[in-house]
């Protein structure tokens, strides 16, 4: 019998199949159904999990380059540009499995999840400030992104309140 036929089978004949597959085999099928049935069961909340890491890191890093610009290497701002449409692209899939959640009474309408926008608007805020009076940062191709991702922030976080 080969390795995986029993995996082709495993719901029909489990109780016919069970004593004949070898241990390891039998292991190895209950293993990779449980680990579907989880992932079945719970995409939801990992999404939300893995796009709120993604939301928050790529706000962190534009930060780090917008306010240390010549201080960190000079691969970060072509990441910064570079992800950026991608970002708002995660952004809005974040809002809407954001929402869901919501609806499924998992997250609290005022936590994490609403402060990427407060966040990002902060960030324009003072980017912008700090662009105008000081001398040590220009518009540059990072302030020009953290307007694009901040504008879009505030515009995505709008539509979800009006929902």
């Amino acid at each position: 019998m080969a390795w995986w036929t029993h995996l082709l089978f495993f719901k029909s004949n489990l109780g016919e199949k069970r004593e004949e597959l070898p241990k390891e085999e039998f292991t190895l099928a209950y293993l990779q159904r449980a680990l579907k049935r989880y992932l079945y069961e719970h995409i939801i909340d990992l999404l939300y999990f893995f796009l709120s890491i993604v939301t928050y890191s790529y706000l962190a890093l534009s930060a780090v380059t917008f306010f240390f610009e010549k201080q960190v290497p000079k691969f970060f701002p072509n990441i910064i540009e570079i992800f950026s449409e991608p970002y708002l692209g995660v952004l809005g899939i974040y809002v809407v499995v954001k929402e869901i959640e919501r609806r499924r009474g998992k997250v609290e309408p005022r936590t994490w999840s609403e402060l990427f926008a407060i966040l990002w608007f902060g960030f324009f805020i003072v980017a912008t400030v700090l662009t105008y009076y000081s001398d040590n940062f220009e518009v540059s191709e990072v302030y020009k992104t953290v307007v694009t991702n901040s504008l879009a922030a505030i515009i995505i976080r709008l539509g979800t309140i009006l929902r």
